[in-house]
């Protein structure tokens, strides 16, 4: 390969490599936002590392951008447990709006 070609190359990994890291940092912090209003900041972040399997200040480095590197495996795992948190999210929500529908009907029902 030329030298060229090697550059051309890594530089091709490293911009990969940054979308990895930074689609990482976009789930975690997403985590921790959907939780943030309700429990606050600090329980968020405690909340969202037991989530994902990742440490505190894991989390801390996602939302402050000051994560450097994500393993593939690390990667892996956590849009694995991310999308096994929003399809229980989407189930809850289902529930609920079944629920809803049904108090809705119960009412329908009384005022006629």
């Amino acid at each position: 390969m030329s030298s060229r070609r090697v550059e051309h190359f890594v530089r091709g990994a490293q911009m990969t490599a940054e979308i990895a890291v930074n689609e990482f940092a976009d789930i975690v912090t997403e985590a921790v936002r959907a939780r943030k209003e309700a429990r606050g900041l600090k329980a968020a972040i405690h909340d969202t590392a037991r989530l994902l399997g990742l440490t505190e200040r894991r989390v801390r480095a996602c939302i402050y951008r000051e994560i450097r590197s994500v393993t593939a495996g690390e990667w892996l795992r956590v849009r694995a447990r991310f999308a096994a948190h929003l399809e229980a999210e989407q189930r809850r929500h289902i529930a609920e709006a079944e629920l809803l529908s049904a108090r809705l009907d119960a009412l329908k029902k009384e005022a006629a």
